[in-house]
């Protein structure tokens, strides 16, 4: 039954919560707007999720802007094109300023899926993607999140004692405030370690096999190895020294000015110290959400991941 289902709506694609692709960052063709009082700001470069339970959002918005808008009430916008792709009702949780700039720290209350018809999201989203650690509204809500590509990042630490080298996909550069937005699982083996140092390094994904990327996502929150016993080599950052894998085209170096644990993910912000670039023209890896991936004929990488 579920084989004619799928091949009845999705054509016999593969079904799961999100694609994995890989493309230069200035070829991702989707915007994000925040909403409000009738106007909207594109928050494409200054948003970024934070939490997945509960499930948080934070934006910047540059000066002149808040004046505009209901802050404690609003909507983020998913869109390609002039085609609305999902919509998120948001409230307030907080506004916080790091490094003279202001951020907002929203909770999502309400989605609106918009993709395809409302029977194929209803079948995607209640049977074809249904399992014991999600609910209908989670499904949803990620669909939605993940109608923006989200870059995937290599978090790398070390210390005396301790190496560790992850993938995330949580966070999000505000160029303009060179900062650094990290949602690092509280569950993280490593991350005490990088609250008390306050130093993290990201690396982007240039040329990584996406089985190393699944094989590095399963040390995030057990004993990572030895970094001798990695699959590829690395070399060392020019500030902290934390070790850079060689399939990376850049890397920045951070320093943590503040963290706030929202529920299942502890919220970071960092200042950029230092960026490197060793490769030019580079691209990464990114999850897109399955409908956005299918709509679109986005070309999925195969993978375990």
């Amino acid at each position: 039954m579920y084989s004619l289902i799928k091949r009845l709506f999705f054509n016999d694609a593969k079904i799961k919560i999100f694609s994995i692709i890989r493309m230069a960052d200035d070829k991702v063709a989707e915007r994000v707007f925040f909403v409000s009082q009738g106007n909207s700001v594109d928050v494409t470069a200054t948003h970024s999720m934070i939490c997945l339970d509960p499930f948080c959002i934070a934006v910047w918005l540059s000066c002149g802007h808040p004046a505009l808008f209901d802050l404690n009430h609003a909507n983020i916008e998913f869109r390609k094109g002039k085609q609305v792709n999902a919509q998120l009702k948001v409230s307030l949780i907080e506004k916080i300023i790091v490094a003279g700039c202001e951020m907002l720290l929203y909770k999502i209350e309400k989605v609106r899926n918009c993709q395809s018809n409302f029977l194929r999201r209803f079948v995607l989203f209640s049977y074809l993607l249904r399992n014991k650690t999600s609910s209908y509204w989670d499904r949803r809500v990620i669909s939605a999140l993940y109608s923006y590509p989200r870059k995937v990042i290599i978090v790398s630490y070390s210390d005396e004692e301790h190496h560790n080298i992850f993938p995330m996909d949580i966070q999000g550069f505000a160029e303009e405030a060179g900062l650094y937005v990290l949602g690092l699982r509280t569950t993280n083996h490593t991350l005490d370690r990088i609250l008390t140092t306050k130093k993290v390094v990201v690396c982007d994904t240039d040329s990584v096999d996406v089985n190393v990327v699944y094989t590095l996502g399963k040390h995030a929150s057990a004993a990572p190895p030895k970094i001798e016993d990695l699959p590829f080599k690395v070399t060392n950052s020019e500030v902290f020294k934390f070790p850079i894998p060689d399939f990376t085209g850049s890397y920045k170096e951070i320093e943590i000015i503040y963290n706030r644990k929202m529920g299942y993910h502890m919220l970071m912000i960092g200042k950029v110290l230092n960026s490197k670039v060793m490769k030019q023209n580079t691209a990464s890896l990114y999850h897109i959400g399955f409908l956005e991936s299918f709509i679109n004929n986005y070309c999925s990488i195969d993978g375990q991941y």
